[in-house]
């Protein structure tokens, strides 16, 4: 693999499963499927109290699973207009909130009661919000306003949620204060957040990760910056920006530090082959590994490929435990990785299934909780279940990323 985000230093390189044969094939091995719920419209899913939130397009489904074997959808909700296209929801006790790809804000919705969900209010931000977060009383939301370049008003929004009737912008960090030339290189919009304590990790495609310190969130400031990819800083003709901004090196797309904050995990999302000009290109990205215990150094140690399956197998979503790492690979399907040693990550599990691709894979008690596209959600286990793929129908992975290239 070509890639700015493969430095040098690199101490430990996870390889991928050996391929079953193509994408006519299932294939389970260290994890099988346990159960399943069928959602429609299933992109993003996180848990909590033991339910699980899946954002659904026209807006979230709640899926009981306090008897892994058996869940059971308890919960659809549609949000109020203008809320569209919503990929993306967060949950922090009582409070939901979904993300609006196709809207201008987020739905706040109170989910004191799981089975019973109900939408609070709508908080317009006037752009539309890819990604978002919840943490201790706010709301963290991705914002790619344009000026004059393509994603050059990139920024982290924050959003007091406090009171979740009247919901209000209280600061925010802007990619342009503080690397304009990222900003104006028009390839660099804040994909994906998350929320650690008192840090914001912000992943900004080729600009790599952003780090800032928001035990104020009224005044976000910067912690540092790593992993950007060699040119980010440099404006493209269109004619060839859209390739740069569909393969690698860089496409930070997520990112989320391990529990105790010394290593930042990054997957990079690509998509290579016939959706660029150049159909020799099938390089995917896969998860990237930094060593950030000291800020002012962060170095990369480690790089988790993608599973060796002749299918469109690129890193999107995942989660990082003290010693575990559930990550989703579109077609690819999910895999399971010990990070013990984070510099050394090695292979637990790999599932995948004809006419499935994951958007997301998340821990829950001994499972991986997984969203497969448009279908819904599964639970996944180590030791327990089948090879088959699930009995509902799935979508198609997605053939550009979710933030359109402007």
């Amino acid at each position: 693999m070509t890639g700015g985000l493969i430095a040098s230093g690199i101490v430990g390189t996870a390889g991928a499963h050996p391929s079953p044969g193509g994408d006519s094939e299932n294939h389970a091995e260290g994890m099988r499927l346990f159960s399943e719920q069928a959602v429609n419209g299933t992109t993003e899913v996180v848990t909590q109290n033991n339910y699980v939130y899946a954002a659904t397009g026209s807006g979230m489904a709640v899926v009981d699973g306090r008897h892994p074997g058996r869940p059971e959808l308890v919960a659809t909700l549609t949000a109020n207009d203008p809320a569209g296209g919503i990929l993306d929801v967060k949950v922090d006790g009582n409070l939901a909130s979904l993300a609006s790809n196709g809207g201008p804000g987020v739905t706040l919705v109170d989910i004191s009661t799981p089975t019973d969900p109900q939408e609070v209010t709508f908080y317009r931000t006037g752009h539309s919000v890819h990604n978002n977060f919840l943490a201790d009383g706010y709301a963290y939301l991705t914002i790619n306003e344009s000026d004059e370049a393509p994603f050059s008003e990139a920024r982290t929004d924050i959003i007091d949620v406090s009171d979740p009737t009247s919901p209000e912008k209280i600061g925010e960090f802007r990619l342009s204060d503080h690397f304009p030339a990222f900003a104006a290189a028009g390839i660099n919009p804040c994909h994906d957040i998350y929320v650690q304590g008192d840090f914001l990790y912000q992943a900004f495609w080729d600009a790599g990760v952003v780090i800032t310190d928001i035990s104020d969130p009224t005044d976000p400031t910067l912690v540092t910056q790593f992993g950007d990819a060699p040119g980010a800083d440099t404006p493209l003709p269109s004619s060839s920006r859209d390739e740069r901004y569909l393969t690698l090196p860089g496409n930070a797309h997520y990112v989320q530090p391990s529990p105790d904050g010394q290593y930042v995990y990054v997957g990079a999302e690509t998509f290579p082959g016939g959706y660029v000009e150049n159909p020799d290109n099938d390089d995917y990205g896969g998860i990237s590994v930094f060593d950030v215990s000291d800020y002012d150094a962060p170095k990369q140690v480690a790089r988790i490929d993608p599973p060796e399956i002749d299918v469109f197998r690129t890193s999107h979503n995942f989660d990082v435990t003290n010693n575990q790492l559930h990550a989703s690979w579109y077609n690819g399907g999910v895999t399971l990785h010990d990070i013990t040693d984070p510099a050394n990550p090695t292979e637990l599990g790999h599932y995948a299934a004809e006419g499935s691709s994951f958007w997301t894979a998340v821990r829950s008690r001994g499972f991986t909780v997984a969203g497969d596209i448009g279908g819904g959600v599964v639970f996944l286990h180590p030791d327990e279940g089948t090879a088959q793929p699930p009995a509902f129908d799935g979508d198609e992975r997605p053939t550009e990323p979710e933030i359109e290239h402007q």
